[in-house]
């Protein structure tokens, strides 16, 4: 029995899926936290960021970049288009594609949630210093990388 605690304590120390996941949630529950004001969960906002940055997307695309499925990606657009921060066609070609863009309000969003993003980014960056965090996105990529 010794010998199986020793492995399960292992394994629960060592755990990359569990460990990054639960590194995941606490930096997730600060972001949501701290942009409760604008509105946005983090993932709506790194949504419409990457919505802005393409100026116009499909919602498949944008679930490839997110790495989320298409439902909860249709789910997230679906909110984003009730409050008027982007907007949803149809492909003209293909009516089962959808293409989302980023609105004026939208634009607008991103604006004011945009500093508060960036203070919780230095903050990241200030607590692990620039090399480390750099270090860590660095492996954090490999680790994506290497698991596909």
């Amino acid at each position: 029995m010794k010998n199986l605690d020793n492995e399960l304590d292992f394994i629960i120390q060592t755990c990359a899926c569990a460990n990054i996941r639960k590194a995941a949630r606490i930096v997730t529950q600060v972001y949501e936290k701290q942009m409760a004001s604008t509105g946005l969960k983090i993932t709506q906002y790194y949504m419409l960021v990457n919505i802005a940055r393409h100026r116009e997307i499909s919602i498949s695309k944008l679930g490839d970049i997110m790495l989320l499925d298409q439902s909860t990606i249709t789910r997230n657009v679906n909110i984003l288009k009730k409050d008027g921060y982007v907007n949803i066609t149809r492909d003209k070609n293909d009516s089962r594609t959808k293409f989302v863009s980023i609105t004026e309000m939208g634009l607008s969003k991103i604006e004011e949630a945009t500093p508060i993003w960036l203070e919780l980014q230095e903050k990241a960056e200030h607590e692990l210093g620039k090399k480390t965090y750099n270090d860590l996105l660095e492996k954090l990529q490999r680790l994506q990388q290497s698991m596909e």
